[in-house]
């Protein structure tokens, strides 16, 4: 799978995740392979998604929350921009990847 990122993108990435220029392609192959989806979100978080998604019309397809950033991908797999996460939100994306990674149960009885 190819995927693209806009000048633009590449720009807000060195400025917001502080990566140089060589790390850049790689931050962006594990956010969109490892980031956390629409779909494993819940409650306040899920909502913060379709809040993005309806914000950023038809560009923002494909969103992944990584590394306390989000990062905006258009339905062909070209990244957009990269917005930094609300602290409201960290909390919850942190749970998610401790789930997902088999340290929590997903359904603690």
């Amino acid at each position: 799978m190819e995927i693209n990122i806009t000048d633009h993108a590449r720009d807000r990435i060195r400025e917001r995740v502080g990566l140089p220029k060589k790390a850049v392609d790689g931050n962006v192959v594990a956010a969109f392979e490892y980031g956390v989806t629409h779909k494993e979100a819940t409650g306040r978080l899920r909502k913060y998604f379709e809040y993005l998604f309806l914000s950023q019309g038809n560009v923002g397809a494909n969103i992944r929350l990584y590394g306390n950033n989000v990062y905006i991908f258009t339905r062909n797999n070209m990244l957009v921009t990269v917005l930094p996460l609300p602290n409201a939100h960290k909390a919850a994306v942190r749970k998610i990847i401790k789930r997902r990674d088999g340290d929590v149960p997903q359904n603690p009885v």
